[in-house]
């Protein structure tokens, strides 16, 4: 952390380095948050990469970690393997968030007896993260990371409820759309539909996210299909 430079590039680091390298670097922006030096830039860029290593993906890790901990870090709209935090919401996140108190690495003085980091999708996630990923992703496919973040704290009843409720919110809107104006609700259907095979031709690697979105979106079939028939 350097002065107007707050930027961080884990492209050469496997995935499990870069994770230890990512909670050295949120405690180092955090003493420079409180200290009110090195002074941030406006926005805080973290680079990742879209390689893989191991079938192990550095931007899916990362991503999942960031989020889970509801970061400000969203992806870079116009480049992959891009993270990028408005530098006044971080420094709000590192003072105030829960996840932020205790950032320091210490030793463990014996092994656990099970790895707390569990391989999933090209990604390592918090083994007791995996059954809220699972579930989230498997009932909502595509969320934005700040309603993942929000999601996969809730206990797991809740968690149910609230996805539930937010599916048949979905269909109800829908529903209404198509009844009060259908050709509207078509036209909305096709502009949709061609939004999401853009992004799918445009998609590379097995990353956790597409631009704002939590899944892949080239990830399902029938995109892909539509992507081979063009």
């Amino acid at each position: 952390v350097a002065q107007n430079d707050w930027g961080a590039d884990f492209r050469k680091l496997s995935a499990g380095s870069a994770l230890v390298g990512l909670t050295l670097w949120l405690d180092n922006m955090q003493d420079a948050s409180l200290q009110g030096y090195p002074e941030s830039p406006k926005s805080v860029v973290l680079i990742t990469g879209t390689a893989e290593y191991n079938m192990v993906s550095l931007d899916s890790t990362l991503k999942a970690c960031l989020w889970e901990m509801g970061s400000p870090f969203l992806p870079c709209k116009t480049r992959h393997g891009v993270l990028v935090a408005k530098a006044h919401s971080l420094r709000m996140w590192l003072k105030d968030s829960s996840f932020c108190l205790d950032l320091e690495l210490k030793d463990s003085p014996n092994l656990p007896e099970l790895n707390s980091m569990q391989l999933i999708n090209g990604c390592f996630i918090r083994r007791g993260l995996v059954p809220a990923f699972n579930e989230i992703t498997e009932k909502l496919e595509v969320v934005s990371p700040k309603k993942f973040s929000r999601l996969a704290l809730l206990p797991d009843d809740k968690r149910s409820k609230v996805m539930q409720a937010d599916i048949d919110g979905r269909k109800e809107k829908l529903e209404k759309l198509k009844n009060s104006d259908p050709r509207r609700f078509t036209k909305i259907k096709k502009i949709r539909k061609k939004k999401f095979i853009r992004e799918a031709m445009v998609y590379q690697g097995n990353s956790i996210g597409k631009q704002r979105t939590f899944k892949p979106i080239a990830a399902d079939k029938s995109i892909e299909r539509d992507r081979n028939d063009r």
